[in-house]
């Protein structure tokens, strides 16, 4: 009866806790700051930024809000920051030299008047040729690049229905309750994961079908790169001008990287072209089946599950799902690789056991098949390939008889060959097509087809500002601190959409930061005083992995091109996964849920109310 009584008591705690991150999440996203409203006509793709200020302050960048807007659209909306904190803005209509007009900017607030901007109030700054205010109606002429005007915000105040607020925290609550209870069936062998993944399905697929095209970062080449394969097999001829227009700015075509990923994802576009589905979702689709694959692994398998924890935790991995792209590829092969490291039928471990009597033809065929795609992914997820290993190796070696591990390190060593000669396949075919002087015809490619900023053969002062920042002076210090290179590569990571261009307010990556403290500091707390030394000593290989793939990102982009892109830290994922999945039988299920729903609930928030709002369409 103790026990009973003390279950109940931790499951009113667990409930009151999680009704009360909810409201607070509902204060900070929705009550407390102002909805903006913008019509705006532009003759160019380009950005409509507004900066704000308290009185005394300046305008700066940490406080702005960018907004990426297209000359076929009008209506944007976005979220500022708490009224009570700005007395002014600065309105920035484009970044080019020409004209813009403004037919609507509104702010609205709990607690406020909604405010419609009078725009013959505006005060021009910089770069204005000339300009037309009218109270409704900006038009503006800019001499330069950054037109802009400042406006003195006059806020009227309104009373608050205080009892409908009451009645709306109170709603939040019970939705609260009533969730918790229908979902408690879910804990149970982690069944609430399938579930979550399939909401985030949803949200990919969806993504998918209405975004417009290459209003995702670089998804120009990534498309035409897949399309090139829809009625091809081998690699294209690198000099091929029906190919030019495959290569990116820096002079680079993703169908001569080796990834083996386009060349699928072009077959199964073919597939989905003979049902008449739109062309450019039909190119998105491959990345959707992958996620749509490890739902279904996951309804079937409870490691698996585990394994796939990572993957609810930001909204940024299921962004890059959603469109044509190569890292979601990536993603998927670790997931399989990670879950064939903890699943204790799998076809690695049978390979791994000498007892086992069952015929090993088809496991040695389809591990060497998942260690050459392996060994096909980009270099930033070689640490993962090294963790993989290091899990075999540790496995091997467990084995007390000395015969068993000969016999299992040479079906290893086999298994390794064959990926070698299935990678080698893909590789020969480029060689095959292009000759041994491969190398120099990419060279020679690359001074044709890049932009003069990024061609090898450009001086140093001549060349984009963001490359070989080292060589120009700027010091390792200056790169963290002055421009926060962790900073952006946290933010890109849970929730940058667009071409860096949609974000969250501040707020939420400050929660995003804590949630993920909490999550990882239980996880690591666990395996250390539950997990025994083997467990403790692949969460503490897992982190030097992780820490290293960290500090070679940053030193690529100090000494070649600054690029502070979260999802290049992404293989960090699939090895935290394997992690969770191997120490799945250690953690308390309910402090583990609550910490995973919470960032669970971040990403949902991110995802369906900043990105799929804010993406063009």
């Amino acid at each position: 009866m103790e026990n009973e009584h003390n279950r109940n008591d931790y499951k009113l705690l667990f409930t009151a806790f999680l009704c009360l991150v909810l409201c607070g999440y509902y204060y900070y996203f929705f009550f407390n700051r102002a909805y903006v409203e913008v019509d705006l006509q532009v003759s160019k793709t380009t950005f409509f930024k507004l900066y704000w200020a308290a009185d005394n302050e300046r305008f700066s960048e940490k406080n702005r809000s960018l907004l990426k807007v297209y000359p076929n659209q009008t209506h944007y909306t976005f979220f500022l920051s708490d009224l009570d904190k700005i007395a002014k803005i600065r309105i920035d209509p484009h970044q080019y030299e020409g004209e813009a007009s403004i037919s609507k900017l509104t702010l609205s607030q709990k607690g406020f008047r909604q405010f419609s901007i009078d725009f013959s109030r505006v005060k021009p700054l910089f770069d204005i040729l000339d300009y037309d205010a009218e109270s409704d109606r900006l038009r503006v002429v800019s001499s330069g690049n950054d037109p802009n005007f400042s406006y003195d915000l006059t806020l009227e105040r309104e009373r608050i229905n205080w009892f409908a607020e009451a009645l709306t925290y109170g709603l939040i609550c019970l939705i609260s309750i009533l969730f918790l209870f229908a979902c408690q069936p879910l804990q149970v062998n982690y069944l609430y994961i399938p579930a979550m993944l399939a909401m985030a399905l949803a949200l990919v697929v969806t993504m998918a079908a209405v975004s417009k095209r290459n209003v995702h970062p670089d998804e120009y080449v990534h498309l035409d790169a897949t399309a090139y394969y829809h009625d091809r097999w081998l690699p294209p001829v690198i000099d091929d001008s029906d190919i030019e227009h495959t290569y990116s700015v820096y002079g680079i075509s993703r169908l001569n990287n080796g990834e083996i990923y386009y060349l699928l994802a072009g077959k199964v576009s073919k597939l989905f072209n003979t049902f008449k589905i739109n062309q450019l979702f039909s190119l998105r689709m491959f990345n959707s089946i992958l996620f749509a694959l490890i739902v279904l692994i996951t309804i079937r398998s409870v490691p698996a599950r585990v394994v796939a924890v990572p993957f609810l935790l930001s909204p940024q991995i299921w962004y890059i799902f959603s469109y044509c792209g190569s890292d979601a590829f990536a993603l998927f092969i670790c997931f399989l690789a990670g879950c064939e490291l903890v699943r204790t039928k799998s076809y690695l471990n049978r390979l791994l056991k000498t007892e086992n009597e069952r015929s090993l033809i088809l496991p040695i065929l389809l591990i060497s098949l998942l260690l050459a795609l392996l060994f096909l992914l980009k270099k930033n997820y070689y640490p993962f390939i090294v963790f993989f290993y290091f899990l075999i190796l540790l496995q091997i070696f467990k084995t007390s008889d000395r015969g068993a591990k000969i016999i299992v390190c040479k079906r290893i060593v086999l298994v390794t060959l064959l990926a070698l000669a299935f990678a080698g396949m893909r590789i020969g075919a480029d060689y095959y097509v292009n000759g041994f002087d491969r190398s120099q015809k990419l060279h020679a490619m690359q001074e044709k087809i890049a932009h003069p900023w990024y061609k090898q053969s450009t001086e140093l002062h001549k060349k984009h500002v963001s490359l070989k920042l080292k060589d120009r002076g700027t010091t390792l210090d200056e790169l963290i601190k002055r421009d926060k290179w962790f900073q952006k590569n946290f933010v890109t990571g849970f929730g940058v959409y667009g071409y860096f261009t949609i974000a969250a307010p501040k707020t939420f990556y400050n929660l995003v930061k804590w949630a993920a403290i909490f999550l990882l500091f239980y996880i690591y707390l666990v395996l250390f005083l539950r997990g025994g030394l083997e467990n403790s000593a692949i969460g503490i290989l897992a982190a030097i992995l992780s820490i290293a793939l960290i500090a070679v990102s940053l030193h690529h982009s100090w000494t070649k091109d600054f690029q502070a892109q979260g999802r290049y830290l992404f293989p960090i994922v699939p090895i935290l996964g394997t992690v969770l999945g191997r120490a799945r039988h250690l953690f308390n299920t309910r402090l583990f849920t609550l910490g995973v729903s919470q960032m669970y609930a971040l990403a949902l928030y991110s995802f369906i109310f900043i990105a799929l709002l804010s993406i063009p369409r």
